[in-house]
């Protein structure tokens, strides 16, 4: 499984993917990330440019290791839907 801080804006958090993470394990790097990644970035980001973060809006995004391994590969090409041109 691959883990990753996912900012309230939508964007990764620089330093905080984790890929190949046991399922034993996805608890514990899910409250890392959370309760110690999550309050640095926000407390050195908020007011910058406007912009407001708050901990709470922080989330992690889970991406299962088969989509992990496939991308950027011929596999990921197949999976992306096939454009159509109208005749």
């Amino acid at each position: 499984m691959e883990l990753r801080l996912i900012d309230p804006y939508g964007a990764t958090v620089p330093g905080t993917i984790n890929s190949c993470v046991p399922a034993a394990n996805v608890a514990e790097v899910t409250a890392w990330l959370l309760e110690e990644s999550a309050p640095k970035h926000a407390a050195r980001n908020d007011g910058i440019n406007g912009y407001r973060f708050h901990v709470a809006d922080y989330r992690v995004q889970e991406t299962p290791e088969p989509a992990v391994a496939a991308r950027g590969t011929f596999l990921d090409l197949l999976a992306t839907p096939a454009l159509t041109t109208a005749a």
